[in-house]
């Protein structure tokens, strides 16, 4: 499945609440639902590529949720976006990518971006 500039945009403002909110226990889809005004099954459909990217993991059952899977490293905008879309090599794209490479998820968490 590809996914549009809309999936883009909510998967990177998904992974900038975790960054926010994770504390190292699992946060349910419930509590960045209600973060992010995205309905759970859509956010379900982003986990499934960001899981898939290692960028986050999933824990079952009571008590679980959504982990990042190395919440001391810094992610890239560009490294959401490539985990949520296929974009091939050689793009037009590319040069934009490797700009949004500096562009650090926890800046937007904090709401950091200072241009150059």
């Amino acid at each position: 499945m590809e996914f549009g500039m809309k999936r883009v945009m909510s998967s990177v403002r998904v992974v900038a609440a975790m960054k926010r909110l994770y504390n190292g226990a699992p946060i349910t889809v419930a509590t960045l639902s209600r973060e992010t005004s995205l309905s759970p099954s859509y956010l379900e459909q982003i986990f499934s590529k960001l899981r898939t990217s290692k960028i986050v993991s999933g824990q079952k059952g009571p008590g679980g949720g959504y982990h990042l899977c190395k919440p001391d490293t810094e992610i890239s905008v560009a490294a959401v976006i490539r985990a949520v879309t296929r974009i091939p090599a050689g793009s037009d794209f590319e040069p934009v990518l490797a700009a949004l490479d500096s562009v650090l998820v926890s800046q937007l968490a904090g709401g950091k971006i200072t241009t150059p």
